[in-house]
């Protein structure tokens, strides 16, 4: 993992807003670009809590009032990996840490360290209940009659979000419209749509396993957030990320890491 700056700011910002106050939030009252800005309500009152973690070329907003979490990062590209330009089977992450030892994978990539990515969503009140450590994976992969509960990483759920630019006007999608899913069934492949539940489980930063893996398919523990609708690294199903939908390659996007507790 390439080491940051010493320059990595921590702002917090209080907004408060009065019964008569509407308009929109600009990126110089909370830190962050205006096309990602919130819409204010009338006739409310909040107070929210906003901190500005910024890496060398990327940051990341923790908004506590809105239980998310928002990190801008580059659409890259590389064919040679699977999944990524055709269907294949993987467990490395879609979104993930630029030095990270699986980077090459990653179509979302970020500077914003992992660790501070990590420390926002605990601070959310996001939690994982069921970590599975490296030497476990063997004893644990799959899915057969003697799988169990403890057999899936578990956590709170999560929400992925990518928020960009289009046209001139702000897109926001699900990761998962922007990735395509394929099994066999009966020795016939059949193509469905991508249904994956993401989850917070934290256990690449709890044994400090340096992927840089942020938000995983295929149950994988080397991440933060992962799918586990599969069993752990049950890499049966193939994946494919279509480009028809997704973003230019280098394209500065936002990430949202959204908690529904």
């Amino acid at each position: 993992m390439a080491p940051m700056k010493q320059q990595q700011q921590t702002r917090l910002t209080r907004v408060i807003v009065g019964l008569a106050v509407t308009g929109l939030l600009t990126g110089a009252v909370i830190g962050f670009d205006p096309i990602f800005a919130q819409q204010v309500t009338a006739g409310t009152v909040e107070q929210v809590l906003v901190r500005t973690v910024n890496g060398d070329r990327h940051k990341m907003i923790v908004d506590s009032g809105a239980k998310e979490v928002r990190i801008t990062a580059t659409v890259t590209k590389d064919c040679s990996k699977p999944g990524v330009c055709d269907f294949g089977r993987r467990f490395q992450a879609f979104f993930g840490m630029k030095g990270g030892k699986m980077e090459k994978y990653f179509v979302f990539t970020t500077d914003v360290p992992r660790s501070e990515i990590n420390k926002a969503l605990l601070e959310l009140g996001v939690a994982s209940r069921n970590q599975i450590p490296m030497e476990e994976v063997e004893k644990r992969r799959g899915l057969s009659r003697y799988t169990k509960k403890d057999d899936y990483l578990q956590g709170d759920p999560i929400i992925v979000t990518v928020t960009y630019k289009k046209d001139g006007k702000k897109v926001r999608v699900a990761l998962e419209d922007l990735i395509e899913e394929r099994i066999n069934v009966d020795g016939q492949e059949v193509f469905k749509p991508y249904t994956p539940h993401f989850v917070y489980h934290g256990t690449g930063e709890a044994i400090h396993f340096p992927s840089g893996c942020i938000v995983c398919p295929s149950d994988c523990n080397g991440g933060i957030i992962t799918d586990n609708s599969v069993p752990l690294k049950h890499t049966v199903n193939y994946y494919r990320v279509n480009w028809s939908k997704m973003p230019p390659v280098g394209t500065e996007v936002e990430m949202v890491l959204k908690s529904i507790l």
